[in-house]
């Protein structure tokens, strides 16, 4: 589709990359590799003969950091809509197609764990039932699987927005903003698979990380008490 791009961000995962950028070359034309300083290998050298574009951070910056990167660049070369999804091989790249089905310019299409191979983490279980819960009480509107990185984002909307986080805490604080915002938010079901404890590569830090969502989430609580309302893109 035309204006349709996919972006994974990555770091430290040189054992899947490769493959899940292969097979998301394969569902669709334009794909982004933002290696967020991975220090485990070079990838501009072990993707070179796959045709995608890899664009480099020199440090670690976060997640959001390097999905507002793929944002930026989608948008300077036309890009109306963005999938992204993790370079660990848990998203299943053939899902692809089921977001390009929905695309609608104001709505988030956010992939629902629903098709489950393995054990999925009891911290990411509670992670899950946390933010969904977190951003009901921001929006009043309902969200499931709002910890999902497998997505799909109007690219426009998105960066029109004032974001203030840059780690993991993006995915959830993109989701409250674009809501107030006049967006909709809706679900498409995916599958995801979760690897034995010992084969699991994952950069997220369970206390650091999730005290940065905590955070991001009072601060969307006190920015929702503010009287004057946030501005509608919608």
């Amino acid at each position: 589709m035309t204006g349709a791009w996919a972006c994974i961000p990555v770091y430290n995962n040189a054992g899947t990359i490769g493959d899940v950028a292969r097979r998301t070359r394969e569902q669709i034309e334009r794909v982004i590799v933002i290696d967020d300083g991975s220090t485990d290998a070079d990838l501009r050298e072990s993707l070179k003969d796959l045709d995608v574009t890899v664009i480099r951070h020199d440090t670690n910056r976060g997640k959001g950091a390097a999905l507002l990167t793929a944002f930026r660049h989608a948008a300077e070369h036309g890009g109306k809509y963005l999938i992204t999804l993790d370079g660990d091989g848990q998203h299943f790249p053939e899902d692809i197609p089921r977001f390009m089905e929905h695309f609608s310019p104001n709505t988030i299409l956010l992939g629902h764990r629903d098709e489950i191979t393995g054990e999925m983490p009891k911290s990411s279980q509670f992670g899950r039932r946390f933010s969904d819960f977190w951003i009901y009480v921001e929006t009043g509107q309902k969200v499931i699987d709002s910890q999902s990185g497998f997505r799909a984002y109007p690219v426009q909307h998105v960066l029109a927005l004032p974001m203030w986080s840059v780690h993991y805490n993006f995915e959830m604080e993109v989701l409250t903003r674009a809501l107030w915002a006049g967006l909709s938010v809706k679900t498409v079901p995916i599958r995801v698979w979760y690897p034995p404890a010992a084969e699991r590569v994952s950069s997220f830090r369970p206390f650091k990380d999730n005290l940065r969502i905590t955070r991001v989430h009072i601060r969307l609580l006190l920015r929702r008490l503010w009287p004057v309302r946030p501005r509608k893109l919608v």
